[in-house]
């Protein structure tokens, strides 16, 4: 009897600390005061890629594209390749690619200046910089892969 009053006990104690932790103010930033936006919407674009729309993955590649969302300055589409097909030079800003299908592809970036024969295994990511690039699908699947390009000023 007296262990169950002892749990009893300890169980209010520990419900009473929590219901006091939940009703103190947030700490988070819906409480701050401190406007962040001019961080965010610095007016410096002297490093950001240029813009140029005939240049736009969608555009160049828009036979190969499926355009997910394109909200507040990220693009995210699937871009599938069959085997054989090549895609023309297009430009990227800040960008990522995740793999959902892998394969063989010849890539050419124009930054390197060379053409480069790659294999992506399904499920690799990678990150890159802003480049302008154009390929073809030279292995024996159908490449896919998730493509985001993140249209944002670049500091220096």
């Amino acid at each position: 009897m007296k262990q169950i009053k002892t749990s009893t006990c300890f169980l209010v104690v520990i419900s009473s600390l929590f219901l006091l932790s939940c009703n103190q103010p947030a700490t988070t930033s819906e409480k701050s005061t401190v406007d962040t936006t001019a961080i965010a919407a610095s007016k410096d674009s002297s490093s950001m890629p240029v813009y140029d729309p005939a240049m736009d993955p969608l555009a160049v590649g828009a036979r190969m594209s499926k355009k997910l969302g394109d909200t507040l300055g990220v693009k995210m589409y699937e871009f599938t390749v069959q085997p054989g097909e090549s895609w023309g030079l297009h430009t990227h800003p800040d960008h990522t690619v995740y793999m959902l299908q892998g394969g063989k592809m010849a890539l050419y970036m124009r930054e390197a200046g060379r053409q480069d024969t790659l294999t992506f295994p399904t499920g690799m990511a990678l990150v890159s910089a802003p480049l302008t690039d154009s390929g073809k699908n030279i292995g024996n699947t159908t490449i896919k892969m998730l493509v985001t390009d993140i249209y944002r000023p670049r500091s220096k």
